[in-house]
């Protein structure tokens, strides 16, 4: 089975704002902490885009 192609730059950086604005208003604590690790996996792999 091949493996999933890696999202653009450009997807990356577009579910990044949306997590932002969705961290900016959620109120259940479990769901932030999901919002939050998986910005912080997005942030990695765009860090590691820029320097490979």
């Amino acid at each position: 089975m091949p493996s999933d192609p890696l999202p653009s730059e450009a997807a990356l950086r577009e579910r990044q704002d949306l997590l932002v604005r969705e961290l900016a208003v959620e109120q259940n604590s479990v769901r932030l902490q999901v919002l939050s690790d998986e910005l912080e996996a997005i942030q990695r792999q765009l860090e590691q885009r820029r320097h490979p």
